[in-house]
């Protein structure tokens, strides 16, 4: 079995010479021109903003181009937010227009929610009968809602990831045999999928290993990405100034930098279980604060003439970190911003700052976050703190990158004065597109998403 990458970034298996795959790619070519009609499930939408709603949307805005009809099934606007739901109104003025929005009836919980999208559904389908079953995770119980819908009423069903699940160690479980039990319930997910859909090559891989019945001729991969509309030219001019603001436009993860202050946590801390050996002050600006510091303790210009500036939830364990950095005076915390204003902030920033967890040599990252196909669309010069995988391999392509590992605070003071050097001699003014950077375009990828439905259907 060999795999085949598009341009636009989606992997599909594919076995030369089978009589299934003729057959569909007939279908397809029989039904390319027909629309298709898509139930799209979403937790996160709008006027749901964060990182969470940015896919759908995407999928909502971009799928009709391509003659894919969607009606969205998502829950009623919650009163109260979490820092995973902010609310952003202006988001939902892009899709309105463009898709069919379902609410199910207000939860107050996830065991509400559940029987309330199903129940949703079952009216949606006997109204207008769709050709397939979408669902966007997380949160991966709602893979039980989209396959009550598709056994009911005899419809294919696509589950999309937009993290790994139960292979993915930014979440640690109470113990193995907790993790174990969630690891058999997404096999049983990918057992009942008429197609998945990873958002990274490596997730597509880990797939196909943890279900060796799926077939990979049902995986494919449709990465995040950009917006054109967003990153039109033409790209504005960065002049240098007094500081070099470093922007990063998204919530660090600084919660666990202090987790084994609590004593329960601490104790219990050796039974959990985390599905890779994470090391997760990666997800922190601790060691991009430290770089500064050091830099500042040998007398280096790049240590005095930089401002990280970031754009994202502000909250106490954030605000500790900066304060117990010995350098809070080269930090501007912005607080959560709705995703034009972070789209802004990277088009017009010096340079851009992206971190990930730390991994051992020979561990790959299983995601990418998912501003970082926005920060190449920007052209702007990019400070990464990575570890080996599909992230790294996609920065590094650019050669705009400068590249540490994630927890190397020398590794990364080291980048900073080479960055802040050129940027000193005016080599960032001009915005320069990474190499094949459209192959991340939200347009083109949901071309390829629709593509893929249209076989599954057929």
């Amino acid at each position: 079995m060999t795999a085949r990458r598009s341009r636009s970034g989606i992997r599909r298996g594919r076995c030369p010479g089978s009589g299934h795959q003729r057959i569909a790619a007939t279908a397809q070519a029989q039904h390319s021109s027909a629309v298709v009609r898509v139930l799209l499930i979403a937790y996160y939408f709008p006027p749901d903003g964060g990182p969470g709603a940015q896919r759908p949307i995407s999928f909502a805005r971009h799928l009709p181009a391509h003659g894919v009809a969607c009606t969205v099934l998502t829950r009623t606007p919650p009163q109260r937010r979490t820092e995973f739901d902010p609310a952003d109104t202006s988001a939902l003025a892009k899709v309105e227009t463009r898709a069919r929005i379902v609410r199910a009836a207000p939860a107050a919980s996830m065991a509400e929610l559940l029987p309330a999208l199903a129940a949703a559904g079952h009216a949606e389908i006997a109204r207008e009968r769709p050709d397939v079953v979408l669902v966007t995770m997380s949160p991966f119980e709602l893979w039980r809602v989209a396959a009550e819908l598709g056994e009911r009423h005899h419809l294919p069903v696509v589950f999309d990831l937009r993290d790994p699940w139960a292979l993915d160690g930014v979440v640690d479980y109470r113990t193995w045999w907790h993790w174990r039990r969630t690891f058999a319930e997404m096999r049983r997910m990918l057992r009942a999928a008429s197609g998945v859909v990873a958002n990274t090559p490596e997730c597509r891989e880990l797939f196909l290993r943890a279900e060796p019945r799926l077939a990979p001729e049902r995986v494919a991969v449709v990465t995040n990405g950009w917006d054109a509309e967003e990153f039109a030219p033409p790209l504005p001019r960065v002049e240098p100034g007094e500081l070099l603001r470093l922007f990063y436009g998204g919530s660090f993860i600084c919660t666990q930098l202090y987790d084994t202050e609590r004593l329960l946590r601490r104790l219990l801390g050796w039974v959990r279980h985390s599905p890779e050996p994470l090391q997760r002050s990666g997800r922190t600006p601790l060691h991009l604060l430290r770089a500064i510091r050091l830099l500042r303790e040998r007398g280096e210009p790049a240590g005095r003439e930089v401002r990280l500036c970031a754009m994202g939830q502000a909250d106490p364990p954030l605000q500790r970190c900066v304060a117990e950095s010995g350098v809070a005076d080269a930090v501007e915390l912005l607080g959560y911003r709705p995703h034009q204003a972070v789209v802004d902030g990277l088009r017009t920033a010096d340079a851009l700052f992206l971190t990930l967890h730390g991994l051992p040599p020979g561990h790959r990252s299983r995601i990418v976050p998912g501003k970082t196909y926005e920060y190449l669309a920007s052209g702007r010069p990019i400070l990464a703190g990575l570890p080996e995988g599909d992230a790294r391999e996609f920065v590094t392509a650019s050669p705009r990158a400068f590249v540490a590992a994630p927890c190397d605070d020398a590794g990364l003071a080291a980048q900073l004065v080479q960055l802040h050097a050129r940027w000193r001699a005016g080599a960032f003014v001009e915005p320069a597109h990474a190499p094949r950077v459209e192959r991340f375009e939200r347009g083109a990828l949901a071309g390829e998403l629709a593509d893929f439905l249209r076989g599954v259907v057929g």
